[in-house]
């Protein structure tokens, strides 16, 4: 099956990208230069590599000399303005301040500031820059407010504030929304040509994660190691999906808000539609792997529980942007063991690195 995202749409357009030094970001670049994109990014140069010193994809991929960067603070404005004004976008893609739950214990402050003040500077400076039509502000999954009957949460559910992360990204929509109502209006849309939405979205599975705290970069580490990796939480049901079918939702969102205009929701779940508990998808994993070692911790002994943030309704993305995800979860966790191999057998070349992407667009 074929990706909803159209190689002939995006082939020569500009985009500025925010944060191509992060997981996302990393991989949506790696997707839009497949695709024949020209693509600008826009982070900070201490962004290369996370709070414990581990290469990112960003590195390994050469993405500092395959696009064109920029290094820089989104709140500052003069070095944000000269960017956009260089890359002469089409098409803005903001993912937005992303990083550990210790992080946001530590500089909360600062990670609020940067997703508030930097997301409302991008926006300001939109206004003065004519060759934008479309933006896609990047959200979190867990800004639902919970619901007693646990049911999928639609775009038209409540939201709350939550820890750091979640309410930091939430303000981020707010303020991206409140610039979509106040300047750029579905109503005046001939007059700025301007499209915005936002797209929330969970955590990811793929090649490339080395964050600490990533359940799969765990296993790998103890596979790599040839040791006995205990899970926490093995009957905690979480959604599943791989990082690629986030890209193309958020590609097919930007797609639609360049061809359609004001004539989309404001908002879009970009939701997992598989639910697997943790120690389930350890054991398939390992198996995939090759590796026997793995074991579940028998810590949790309670019943299954589906993750109160994590289920939400992607109808409107089916039904509006023909987006779902492609890959089930054993075809997902089959590229992500293949990507680890080939990292840690001495395949990565950046080409090699970047394989599954020509995999999921291929034709």
């Amino acid at each position: 099956m074929s990706s909803p995202t159209s190689s002939e749409f995006w082939k020569g357009k500009r985009v500025f990208l925010t944060y191509p030094t992060h997981f996302l970001g990393a991989w949506t670049a790696l997707s839009l230069e497949h695709l024949g994109a020209q693509v600008f990014g826009f982070a900070e140069a201490t962004e290369s590599v996370s709070s414990s010193g581990a290469v990112r994809l960003f590195d390994l991929a050469n993405l500092g000399q395959r696009i064109s960067m920029t290094y820089g603070d989104l709140r500052d404005e003069e070095t944000l303005r000269q960017a956009l004004q260089f890359a002469e976008a089409d098409i803005v893609l903001h993912l937005g301040e992303m990083g550990l739950l210790t992080d946001a214990e530590k500089k909360p402050l600062e990670i609020l500031s940067k997703s508030v003040m930097g997301t409302g500077t991008l926006m300001e400076l939109l206004r003065e820059t004519a060759s934008v039509r479309s933006v896609v502000v990047a959200g979190s999954d867990k800004v639902y407010a919970r619901t007693p009957d646990n049911r999928a949460t639609t775009e038209n559910d409540k939201v709350a504030a939550g820890d750091v992360f979640p309410t930091a990204k939430l303000c981020a929509e707010f303020v991206a929304l409140s610039y979509r109502s106040t300047f750029f209006t579905p109503a005046k849309y001939n007059k700025h040509k301007v499209a915005i939405a936002t797209a929330r979205m969970g955590s990811a599975i793929g090649g490339g994660d080395f964050a600490e705290n990533s359940l799969i970069s765990q296993a790998v580490q103890s596979f790599i190691g040839k040791k006995t990796f205990e899970v926490r939480n093995p009957h905690s049901v979480r959604p599943w999906i791989h990082v690629l079918d986030q890209v193309a939702g958020l590609l097919s969102l930007a797609q639609a808000l360049f061809d359609k205009g004001p004539r989309l929701a404001e908002t879009y779940n970009l939701a997992a539609v598989e639910f697997e508990s943790v120690g389930e998808v350890v054991k398939e994993f390992a198996h995939i792997w090759g590796d026997t070692r793995s074991s579940v911790s028998g810590a949790d002994a309670g019943p299954s529980t589906l993750s109160l943030h994590g289920q939400m309704s992607g109808d409107l993305a089916a039904e509006q942007l023909g987006w779902k995800p492609q890959w089930d979860l054993t075809k997902a966790l089959t590229e992500t063991a293949r990507w680890y191999q080939d990292y840690y057998s001495g395949n990565s070349s950046p080409e090699q690195l970047g394989a599954g992407v020509r995999e999921y667009f291929r034709s």
